[in-house]
């Protein structure tokens, strides 16, 4: 993901999370959905044209692409606050 990418995303109210790879980041995703947030995964920085600490990204072992999770508010809720109380 190249640095104009990531601030247009903030731009438009999008929040970096974090970066996690494989099972823990669809995860992380559904946890973030479950929570009413809008999410977006993006690949992940290059690492020849990005001067950041990248060494964990190359780890042998992981279980799949490794993404950085955005997150924004939701533009209309899960749920309404009346469906707690329902009877």
């Amino acid at each position: 993901m190249d640095s104009d990418l990531r601030q247009r995303l903030l731009d438009e109210g999008w929040e970096e999370r974090f970066s996690a790879s494989g099972k823990r980041l669809e995860e992380a995703a559904e946890y973030y959905r479950s929570l009413g947030y809008d999410v977006r995964i993006e690949g992940l920085v290059d690492v020849v044209s990005d001067a950041t600490c990248t060494r964990c990204f190359s780890v042998p072992g992981s279980d799949g692409p490794t993404g950085v999770l955005f997150t924004r508010a939701a533009a209309s809720p899960p749920f309404e606050e009346d469906d707690l109380f329902a009877e």
